[in-house]
């Protein structure tokens, strides 16, 4: 059936990364008459409080779809809390296998480490990201390859307190084994170029660790302490290998190594391992992932959950 011109919906979950949240959205499909779609919305979680707003124009004659948005946010992760205000335009169309997104974002950020000095730092950034995709199925890969690279920058010309270009690569790699098994292979690496960390908002700097990531560690544990707090640092790396044995088509195991971290010297490299074991249920979503992890470097158990499917 068509779906309704109007809807508001309501929401509840829990996360293994920030907690348990309650939401609520607001769509409208034909905003002012313009066949403009209004998407809006509020959600709390214990770590993380979003408010947004996102108007989706319609695509153009070569598929081409713009929006733009304004969101305002509050986190509170590993003693580091920020708040910010970001302002961005995106242009986002598929050629084939190949994805592509520009987009235009200012933001001011206010960030309280505890134990150390608050800073504010604000960014103008244009972004460009690609991802191409040549996989069997979208959602449950068994066989091909994901690839994304992005590049961003800004300058003190142009409403920054930063001169900086960020880089960041990732890939998966899917290999069927056998009838039903799979072997998925993964990596991240990232660098912001700046004089220093400093006069750059979190978002253009890297922290790892918990679902999704590096897991056995808590929700972005590894990073630069500041204080008690961890903060982004200018270099990241991560890799993930992971063996799935599904027994029927339904319902699998996982057994998996992450290792990786994020600093922002290369002097100050240091590897966090993490590994264990999983439960895999396939879904029309994709497969839900529950994973028990034991983090090498934190010397404890941790236990993620997530929808596994690629980005």
């Amino acid at each position: 059936s068509e779906r309704a011109a109007h809807r508001l919906s309501f929401g509840a979950g829990i996360s293994s990364n920030t907690g348990a949240r309650v939401e609520t959205n607001f769509q409208t499909a034909d905003l002012f008459g313009l066949a403009w779609e209004l998407n809006t919305g509020l959600r709390i979680e214990q770590k993380k409080q979003t408010a947004y707003a996102d108007i989706f124009f319609p695509p153009d004659a070569s598929n081409r779809r713009t929006s733009a948005g304004i969101m305002a946010q509050a986190t509170d992760i590993q003693d580091l809390r920020t708040e910010r205000i970001a302002i961005g335009v995106q242009q986002a169309w598929r050629r084939d296998r190949l994805e592509t997104r520009l987009s235009l974002t200012w933001q001011d950020e206010h960030l309280k480490p505890q134990g150390a000095e608050d800073s504010y730092n604000r960014a103008l950034v244009p972004n460009v990201s690609w991802t191409w995709r040549h996989v069997d199925n979208l959602l449950d890969p068994r066989d091909g390859i994901v690839l994304q690279g992005q590049v961003g920058g800004a300058a003190k010309a142009v409403l920054s307190d930063q001169n900086f270009i960020r880089l960041l690569g990732r890939a998966q790699y899917f290999i069927p084994i056998g009838r039903l098994d799979t072997l998925m292979l993964s990596g991240d690496v990232g660098y912001t170029l700046a004089e220093s960390r400093d006069g750059i908002p979190q978002e253009y700097l890297f922290r790892t660790g918990g679902t999704g990531s590096i897991r056995g560690y808590n929700y972005l544990s590894l990073g630069v302490s500041d204080g008690s707090a961890t903060v982004g640092g200018r270099y990241m790396a991560t890799a993930t290998a992971e063996y799935t044995h599904w027994f029927d088509d339904q319902w699998g195991v996982a057994a998996f190594v992450d290792a990786g971290n994020a600093v922002d010297s290369l002097s100050d490299v240091s590897i966090a391992v993490g590994y264990g074991l999983g439960a895999r249920w396939r879904t029309v979503a994709g497969p839900v992932a529950v994973d028990l992890a034991y983090g090498q470097q934190s010397e404890s158990v941790h236990l993620h959950f997530s929808l596994a499917i690629p980005f």
